[in-house]
């Protein structure tokens, strides 16, 4: 099995909060990130598989982006991701983002011969969340 990832970027703003929860307990609870904010995101998509003979690739990458660009990118880029439908009764937290890009790319990559693998998001350098299953 060959793994191989993918790089994207995007920017985003969002604000945490819970809407069943009070002024203070939210801001007790997310501190800084209770206000609006924003980030320089970077996304690593992993996939794996086989070397196909005809290729050589495991997974065009080329593909790989547009996928990526298309079933996401386009979707948060320069949003507030509290606004984006996607997101829609869901606090835009790191995590929260990365179990839905998984979901809306397992989906997409489940028609081509290769299996996703892990989808990874830098909020900042510091901090990074990675999904995998």
């Amino acid at each position: 099995m060959i793994y191989i990832t993918r790089k994207e970027h995007f920017s985003a703003s969002h604000i945490l909060t819970n809407k069943d929860f009070s002024k203070r307990k939210n801001k007790d609870l997310f501190g800084k990130c209770n206000e609006y904010h924003g980030h320089n995101y970077y996304l690593e998509i992993t996939v794996c598989g086989n070397i196909k003979k005809e290729t050589g690739y495991v997974f065009d990458l080329k593909l790989l982006s547009k996928i990526i660009q298309k079933e996401i990118i386009n979707k948060v880029d320069h949003k507030l991701l509290n606004d984006v439908e996607i997101f829609k009764g869901i606090i835009p937290t790191t995590e929260n983002m990365a179990a839905i890009f998984w979901k809306i790319l397992k989906e997409k990559l489940n028609k081509y011969n290769v299996k996703l693998y892990s989808v990874k998001i830098y909020e900042t350098e510091k901090n990074i969340v990675e999904y995998r299953v």
